[in-house]
């Protein structure tokens, strides 16, 4: 491949990380999908450059992570954070950074060692979606359980929730 074209993928890759922070895993795949739209698919040689612009890719990628552009731990981090300000629990999160393609391990990791109350969390949540809690109604506790499982929050962090209640 020519160095133009080194050229115009660290282009593209510095524009889609202007935009917002992306992870290892997502500006690969970003890069591949643009890139490749742009190759001939009836050519011959098809598989082999599209094999050789995924190694320019990576180049590229492991580029950006030496300039301290691309930090997935950082990633994380920022992501756990954002989706916890928006009232998701720890299951959610973690499921959500495996799906964008993010170490399980230190997803994980970091997930245990946020300082965030995920009970406080899900009492808010509560708060929020039901106004009043009537511990004695069944169908609402039910409800609200329902509610905070969907939302990502373990049992533990729904029993914990509770005791605060009473």
């Amino acid at each position: 491949m020519d160095q133009k074209l080194d050229k115009s993928i660290l282009n593209k890759a510095v524009q889609l990380l202007a935009q917002r922070d992306h992870s290892s895993y997502e500006l690969t795949q970003k890069l591949v999908l643009f890139f490749s739209r742009k190759l001939n698919r009836d050519d011959e040689d098809y598989p082999e450059l599209k094999q050789q612009l995924k190694q320019e890719i990576s180049l590229t990628i492991e580029y950006c992570i030496c300039q301290n552009w691309i930090n997935d731990t950082q990633y994380i981090e920022k992501y756990i954070t954002m989706r916890a300000n928006k009232g998701y629990g720890r299951q959610k999160i973690a499921v959500e950074l495996k799906q964008r393609g993010l170490p399980e391990q230190v997803s994980r990791q970091l997930l245990n060692a946020s300082d965030i109350d995920w009970a406080a969390l899900a009492y808010q949540q509560l708060q929020k979606k039901f106004k009043q809690i009537d511990l004695k109604n069944n169908l609402q506790k039910q409800k609200s359980i329902q509610f905070l499982i969907y939302r990502g929050y373990t049992q533990s962090d729904v029993k914990t929730m509770y005791t605060l209640l009473t």
